[in-house]
């Protein structure tokens, strides 16, 4: 079967590319129909790195973004402004976000607009639930499943590098397996890809990664 020009034309685009339209759409277009204000975009760790390697400061500023602050620095009140928090769905940057909405006075205007780069676990979510300060202002809630650095046209990388002795030197499946497997997914969905998993037949390593990445597969598209 031939794919029509049009799905020719979309699986050609660069990564990059759709790395960068995704995050347009899903996080700063989608906060501009629910707001006309110029906002503060906050960012932890791994999410600056993956608007480092699709977006320019010219380019956030085109979507009304005013300043980009570190989640783990102290910041400065912008009481008059709304915020956008575009974080990676750890523990620590909950706890964080958390924090910043839990003390007697608040960093940001009343409209807050949360997005995670992959699948928040309930566990996280149950935190922000019990935050009623920052419930109550919460505009927008997604997962944009962008959790890799698109580095070029063809190519990424998850910047997973404390984790090779873990991979190979283990007795069974590990944490750093489930997170590579997690952060797959999110590159078949920028690609809107559902692929075909192979791995050589004497790799154990191989076998556990394949089918933890089609549980998860299978989870993300319901």
């Amino acid at each position: 079967m031939r794919r029509s020009k049009k799905t020719q034309k979309k699986v050609n685009e660069p990564l990059r590319t759709l790395v960068q339209k995704r995050l347009i759409a899903d996080v700063f277009e989608n906060t501009k129909k629910k707001t006309e204000n110029w906002c503060i975009l906050v960012l932890d760790k791994m999410s600056t790195r993956v608007i480092s390697s699709a977006l320019g400061m010219y380019d956030l500023m085109e979507e009304r973004v005013a300043i980009v602050e570190d989640l783990t620095k102290k910041r400065a009140p912008y009481k008059d402004k709304d915020v956008i928090y575009l974080l990676s769905q750890t523990s620590d940057s909950v706890d964080r976000l958390v924090a910043d909405w839990s003390g007697d006075s608040t960093l940001y205007g009343n409209s807050v607009f949360v997005y995670f780069l992959g699948r928040l676990p309930d566990k996280q979510f149950a935190k922000i639930k019990q935050c009623k300060p920052l419930l109550k202002r919460i505009k927008a809630f997604t997962e944009v499943n962008v959790d890799f650095l698109s580095k070029e046209k063809r190519a990424f990388t998850f910047d997973m590098r404390s984790s090779f002795s873990r991979l190979y030197l283990r007795d069974g499946p590990t944490v750093a397996e489930l997170n590579i497997a997690e952060k797959l997914v999110t590159v078949c969905a920028t690609l809107n890809e559902y692929p075909h998993i192979r791995w050589k037949e004497t790799s154990a390593l191989g076998q556990s990664l394949a089918n933890l990445f089609h549980v998860k597969m299978n989870d993300f598209i319901g």
